[in-house]
C-alpha cells in the first residue's frame, strides 16, 4: 500500500479513536518535536534570566595566599558601605581563592599553575582590579607592566599620604629586560630586581603598588600565608574609581 494511502487510512482512523489512541499517535509521530522545543524554551529561557538579573562589576579583587576569617564574609559588604556600592545592583568580589608559591611563581606545582593561568585569563579579559600579594609576586607582575602607576591615578593628598609605603618598581630595568631576548647570550646580565622600597637606588623610579603593613584592617578578614603584602591596580583595570576608593578603605 503506498505509504499516502496508509497515512489516509490512519488519520481516518484516528478521528474515531480513543483520547488514549490519539494521545499515543501523537507521542509516536510528535514526541521529539516537543522535546527539541521544550529544551529550547528552557535554555531561552535561561539565558534571558541570566541577562535580567546580571550585575554590573563594581569591583574584583584578588586577594592571593589568603585565608578567610570569619569576618570575611562582611568584608565586602563593609566595602561596598565605604565606597557607595549597592551589592544588589554591583558585583564586590574578593577572591581569596587562588595560592601559589610565592617564592617561585615560576614553580609547577598544581596550585601555582591553576592560580597564574587564573591570573592570566582575568588581567587579559580586563575582569581584575586589584592585586594584593607578595613582593616577590608583584616583582614578576610589575616588571611585565602589568599595574598602574600610582602617580597618575592618585590624588595629591593621597600621594603624600601613601608615599611611604609605596612599592616601586624602575622602568629602565624593565626596558632593559624587554631589549634582552630572552634566551640569548645576554639574559644573564639582566640585572635582579631592585629594592622596591628604595626610589633612591633606581634609574626611574615608578610607585606601582603599597605595602599594606600599616592597614589592619584587611588583616582582621584574611590571614596571609606571606608576611609582607601590597595592593595593586591593575593597569588595564576599567574601575579606577573604586579602585581607589578600595586603597582609602584600606588605609582608613
Amino acid at each position: 500500500m503506498p505509504v499516502m494511502d496508509e497515512f489516509r487510512e490512519e488519520r481516518e482512523a484516528l478521528k474515531n479513536g480513543t483520547l488514549k489512541q490519539k494521545f499515543n499517535y501523537f507521542l509516536d509521530y510528535y514526541k521529539w518535536y516537543v522535546v527539541v522545543a521544550v529544551l529550547i524554551l528552557i535554555f531561552a529561557g535561561s539565558l534571558i534570566y541570566q541577562t535580567v538579573t546580571r550585575k554590573e562589576r563594581g569591583i574584583y579583587c584578588v586577594l592571593l595566599n589568603a585565608y578567610g576569617t570569619e569576618q570575611s564574609d562582611e568584608y565586602p559588604l563593609l566595602f561596598g558601605e565605604y565606597a557607595g556600592i549597592d551589592p544588589d545592583t554591583y558585583d564586590i568580589i574578593f577572591d581569596n581563592s587562588m595560592f601559589l608559591n610565592s617564592s617561585d611563581i615560576s614553580s609547577y606545582d598544581e596550585n601555582t599553575v591553576a592560580a597564574t593561568q587564573k591570573l592570566m585569563v582575568l588581567i587579559a579579559a580586563r575582569e581584575l582590579d586589584t592585586l594584593t600579594a607578595s613582593e616577590s609576586t608583584i616583582n614578576s607582575y610589575a616588571y611585565n607592566d602589568t599595574f598602574y602607576d600610582l602617580s597618575a591615578l592618585l590624588t595629591k593628598e593621597q600621594y603624600e599620604k601613601y608615599e611611604p609605603y609605596f612599592y616601586y618598581m624602575d622602568r629602565a630595568v624593565l626596558r632593559e629586560m624587554e631589549e634582552t631576548e630572552v634566551g640569548s647570550d645576554d639574559y644573564v646580565s639582566i640585572p635582579d630586581y631592585p629594592s622596591p622600597r628604595n626610589p633612591e637606588s633606581m634609574e626611574e623610579p615608578v610607585p606601582v603598588g603599597i605595602y599594606l603593613d600599616e592597614a589592619p584592617g584587611i588583616k582582621e578578614h584574611y590571614l596571609f600565608t606571606d608576611e609582607t603584602v601590597i595592593v595593586t591596580v591593575l593597569a588595564n583595570t576599567e574601575h579606577t574609581e573604586n579602585a581607589v576608593k578600595y586603597i582609602d578603605f584600606l588605609f582608613q
